[in-house]
């Protein structure tokens, strides 16, 4: 049974569970293009077309990725409600699934949902609004997740070894997929709310007429850049001690890019931000070596994060 002195805390796993559940159905409903959905995402980024969003091939990749890699972790938090202190990050005490976390943990995956019929109805300043939501509460969430964690870490080296690693693998950095992808999309979405008004009467996307496909996606492109260089500097110099083992950020990044740069190849008019992406495509590889460089030198220098 789940009881005991945590009832709450295992009530809000559960309510966890249940919510992420109910966001892969969703998601799956979506991409199987179900009778509940006017259209698919797919259908409705084409309509809506700028030099932002990669190619088809990428968003079938990493999605799959993000639900079967959270599908674990949330399974595993929902298994650790029956098993015992040293081996659960539900039960031991202190806990590691904080309150904090699962709030924004439900939030985030609520957020997905919402964000689906959102975009599924072409409102795109809500579907942008949602997406900064759903982003900002994953990062709430692993945060929480990554605080204590180093709260706790000399506890957890010395007893619940195979635990902490298991949480830093499937929950951290499970959520780290999420974080990256939903920063991207919430910038595909700002560059389609610069470009184009709500069109959901018409089936050709209506341009605001303000900012031009390529000045948009220029400043998305370089939002993003700006995005790559600020976490390089608080990962590895601010809060080096509680993302030390979070790789999951850049190969996300990488893949996107990647499947951008292969679509605006074929694409006219779009050279400027061929050029941006390419270039930072090699940055984002170059500053994946050195964020694996410095976690490695820091793990045999300092292996335990006292």
């Amino acid at each position: 049974m789940i009881m005991g002195a945590s009832t709450t805390r295992k009530a809000f796993v559960v309510i966890a569970f249940v919510t992420y559940i109910i966001s892969l159905i969703f998601a799956y409903l979506n991409t199987a293009g179900v009778g509940i959905y006017r259209s698919t995402n797919g259908a409705i980024d084409r309509k809506y077309f700028q030099h932002v969003s990669p190619a088809g091939t990428a968003f079938g990749i990493v999605w799959p990725i993000i639900y079967v890699w959270n599908l674990v972790a949330i399974v595993y938090l929902f298994v650790s409600l029956f098993l015992p202190p040293n081996k659960s990050p539900v039960n031991n005490n202190p806990t590691l699934v904080t309150y904090p976390f699962l709030a924004a943990y439900i939030l985030a995956w609520s957020s997905t949902i919402g964000w689906l019929f959102a975009f599924d109805n072409e409102i795109l300043e809500l579907s942008f609004v949602i997406l900064i939501l759903a982003a900002g509460s994953v990062y709430v969430a692993l945060g929480a997740s990554c605080k204590v964690v180093r709260q706790n870490v000399l506890h957890l080296e010395a007893n619940c070894k195979v635990m902490l690693w298991l949480v830093r693998i499937f929950l951290q950095n499970g959520l780290g997929l999420p974080a990256t992808w939903l920063t991207i999309a919430t910038l595909l979405n700002l560059a389609d709310v610069m470009i184009y008004q709500d069109s959901k009467s018409s089936t050709i996307a209506i341009q605001r007429g303000t900012v031009s496909i390529e000045d948009g996606s220029t400043a998305a492109l370089s939002l993003l850049w700006v995005i790559v260089v600020a976490w390089f500097i608080l990962e590895n110099f601010v809060w080096e001690k509680y993302c030390r083992y979070l790789f999951t950020i850049y190969p996300v990044i990488i893949l996107a890019l990647s499947g951008l740069i292969g679509r605006l190849r074929f694409v006219d008019g779009a050279n400027r931000n061929l050029v941006l992406a390419s270039v930072e495509l090699g940055f984002v590889c170059v500053v994946l070596i050195v964020r694996v460089g410095l976690s490695i030198y820091r793990y045999k220098t300092r292996p335990v994060l006292a």
